[in-house]
This record gives C-alpha cells, sequence and structure tokens, in this order.
C-alpha cells in the first residue's frame, strides 16, 4: 500500500473540490496536490490520436485519481511512484466516487478548455 507522506503542497492544494465534485458526480476545474502511485503508461489517445501519458495520484484524504496528459501538448513529465505532484485540470467523475482529471496542459485554442499544468518539485509542465 502506498504511504501517503505529509506535504505542505496538500495544504496549499486541497482534495475538498475534487472530492466533492466526485461524490456529486460532477465535471470540473481542479488543483489538487496528490502523490504519485504508479508508474507513467503512456498510450495514443483514440479521439485525439496524440500521445498521452496516464498515471494514479492518491489525494491526502485517499481519493485515487487517474491523470490523463497530453505529451503532444506539454512535455513529459519525469515522476515516479512516491512523488507529491499538483494538478491542475479537468475532472471527469466515473460514477464509483473517482474519476480522471485530464487537459493538464495549456489550452491549445479558441473554444477549448480552461489550461491546465502539473507541478513537479516546483517546475511546471504546461506547454513547450
Amino acid at each position: 500500500m502506498l504511504s501517503i507522506n505529509p506535504s505542505p503542497l496538500f495544504d496549499r492544494y486541497s482534495d475538498a473540490d475534487v472530492t466533492r465534485a466526485a461524490a456529486d458526480g460532477l465535471v470540473r476545474d481542479v488543483v489538487v496536490a496528490g502523490t504519485v502511485a504508479g508508474e507513467p503508461r503512456y498510450f495514443v489517445g483514440s479521439h485525439t490520436h496524440a500521445l498521452h501519458e496516464t498515471f494514479p495520484i492518491v489525494t491526502e484524504h485517499g481519493l485515487r485519481l487517474d491523470i490523463i496528459d497530453n505529451v503532444d501538448l506539454a512535455p513529459r513529465v519525469p515522476l515516479h511512484a512516491g512523488d507529491v505532484i499538483t494538478v491542475a485540470g479537468q475532472f471527469i467523475p466515473d460514477g464509483k466516487g473517482s474519476g480522471i482529471i485530464h487537459d493538464t496542459h495549456h489550452s491549445p485554442g479558441p473554444g477549448w478548455h480552461r489550461g491546465g499544468w502539473i507541478d513537479w518539485h516546483g517546475h511546471r509542465f504546461e506547454t513547450f
């Protein structure tokens, strides 16, 4: 089992909004800190045909979220299991009390989502 180590990021980026959105089944823009719970995997998106990385995080109160990052729009994040990161993006609930956070990169143009990012060890990944 993954050990969640205390981090000042948890105070600054609480999981309250994403936990509430998961419980209520709402899509919402969120910023949340979490501990990486597995190594990244890579895949080509079936809708965008772009290369993505995906990895799980666990928030300070134990909510497990899957992060999906389009690495054709932003650089790969060199993270590993146990790293504490902050993620900004769009939360989409899975109907089971959890969900995904995607759109963790800059907004590629008008009519798209608000831009997101991933912060790892003080380095923000959002655009090339």
